[in-house]
């Protein structure tokens, strides 16, 4: 059976989708990343609630993936939030996918999709951040193409943690 996937721009309908898709991805890449309470409060409603009231209000542009007509991941992308990046710089914000489909060539085709669409907005240069510890999200990054550019920061989402970003020429 060939799953074809459908790439959605997102909107505030689809908030619901997205909240589900970004809780259940969270809680599974991040375990024993982040700590259980943080976890816990990482719920669908409250997730849904937010890309609510993000969705037409930011820069970035949100994308929900779905096969067979149910939600299987989200990303956001745009220009590079960091302070003074080159205009040719953009992001892939974030990704997540349920972990139903972690390691399936949906994964990749989306992912090339956001590479794809930011090239099409004129960007010739592409980051993603990651935590450290997330090994299995370095590895896809690196296997399609990115390397850590040696940029790191130090976060706090219940500890602290080292945030790395990887980047490619597009």
């Amino acid at each position: 059976m060939v799953m074809e996937l459908q790439i959605i721009k997102a909107t505030k309908k689809h908030a619901t989708e997205m909240g589900f898709i970004h809780s259940c991805s969270w809680k599974k890449a991040y375990a024993g990343i982040i700590p259980d309470e943080i976890i816990s409060e990482f719920t669908p409603e409250k997730r849904s609630e937010i890309f609510l009231n993000v969705i037409d209000t930011q820069s970035e542009e949100y994308y929900l993936f779905k096969i067979d007509a149910q939600p299987v991941g989200i990303a956001s992308l745009s220009k590079s939030h960091e302070k003074n990046a080159p205009n040719y710089v953009g992001e892939i914000y974030s990704i997540y996918f349920h972990p139903n489909y972690w390691g399936t060539p949906i994964t990749q085709t989306a992912f090339q999709f956001c590479v794809d669409r930011l090239k099409t907005l004129g960007f010739t240069h592409v980051t993603i951040w990651v935590l450290d510890e997330n090994i299995r999200a370095k590895k896809f990054y690196e296997k399609n193409g990115f390397i850590f550019d040696g940029h790191s920061e130090e976060i706090e989402i219940g500890i602290k943690l080292r945030e790395i970003r990887y980047s490619k020429e597009i």
